[in-house]
């Protein structure tokens, strides 16, 4: 969901203005319920206003697919991901769970699910779960570079080296890649 040439994977929480209320009524979502691709209209609004930024309007028609008892691993995911922006660690991980038992094979939850394992202090199960993400899309640059920061969160330094350099490799618009192999590097020449 990035636009432009340059790419940063850095994790960023913003404070957004608002609190998740319990999403009741369709027309706290303004979809109109009248065809068979209801379901398919409510998850494209949904990405849409993600992709746009609308965070609110996103997480609102995320809510009312999954009240609605509707089943699809990337509205878990997206949801999942707007809860760990806000903070609700706890609730991100339920939902990118759950997104990864409707889909074992979505790379993107996998990634996903890692860097909020890693935000709670969980850098062992962070790192197993990344791993599956690379094993599942072994080009998928971001799950390197988190796998990277999970690593040397471990100790594991030059296997972070290896893994932050392979991110790169991957994806040279990468920014924050190479600020981390520049912050790994000097980390690495004072422990010699």
């Amino acid at each position: 969901m990035r636009e432009g040439k340059k790419k940063s994977t850095e994790v960023i929480t913003f404070s957004v203005p608002f609190a998740l209320k319990e999403v009741t009524k369709k027309s706290d979502v303004n979809i109109n319920n009248s065809s068979k691709s209801s379901k398919e209209k409510i998850i494209n609004r949904a990405i849409d206003f993600h992709m746009k930024g609308n965070i609110k309007e996103a997480a609102k028609c995320y809510q009312f697919f999954i009240n609605e008892g509707f089943n699809n691993h990337i509205v878990f995911s997206n949801y999942g991901s707007i809860l760990k922006d806000l903070g609700k660690l706890k609730e991100a991980e339920l939902f990118t769970r759950k997104a990864i038992e409707l889909n074992p094979d979505f790379s993107d939850a996998y990634s996903n699910l890692g860097i909020i394992l890693r935000i709670v202090g969980k850098p062992k199960e962070a790192e197993l779960f990344t791993r599956k993400a690379i094993e599942l899309k072994p080009n998928f640059a971001d799950a390197h570079y988190n796998l990277g920061i999970i690593l040397k969160d471990l100790g594991k330094l030059k296997e972070a080296e290896l893994f932050t350099r392979k991110a790169i490799k991957l994806n040279p618009d990468l920014v924050d890649a190479y600020s981390f192999l520049g912050k790994l590097l000097q980390k690495i020449e004072e422990l010699i």
